[in-house]
């Protein structure tokens, strides 16, 4: 199950040509997960920006498709039900979700891109740890 503040699940997608993509596989990086057709192309023209946060954009799709950011199938629905229709899903480069829910536009996308940039997971204990 997908949930803020927790790792995404090792999920496995797939891309067009039939190739593997386990999620474990794409940390290093943040990682925006986009349904929204929409959103996907608007930030398709940003993906110099992108790059420069240190950011990684895929679409997510059930089946393939034109798509102007590299296109990841998730045949079996998993992770595309997990993310609110027009949402986009924004993971820190350990993968812990910091944002699953709607974007009104392409500026709201990168500010959450460059907040979750902005974090530390090293410089702050776990929860636990404080009691």
């Amino acid at each position: 199950m997908v949930s803020l503040r927790k790792p995404l699940p090792p999920y496995a997608l797939h891309t067009p040509g039939g190739q593997r993509v386990y999620l474990p596989d794409l940390k290093g990086k943040i990682l925006v997960l986009l349904r929204d057709p929409g959103m996907a192309q608007a930030l398709a023209t940003r993906q110099e920006e992108l790059s420069a946060l240190e950011a990684q954009a895929f679409f997510l799709s059930q089946e393939a498709r034109e798509s102007p950011l590299p296109l990841l199938l998730d045949r079996e629905g998993n992770l595309i039900q997990a993310i609110p229709h027009q949402g986009t899903l924004i993971a820190d480069p350990f993968l812990e979700v910091y944002h699953l829910g709607p974007v009104k536009d392409v500026e709201e996308l990168l500010d959450w891109v460059r907040f979750v940039g902005g974090q530390c997971p090293e410089c702050v204990l776990p929860e636990a740890e404080w009691l």
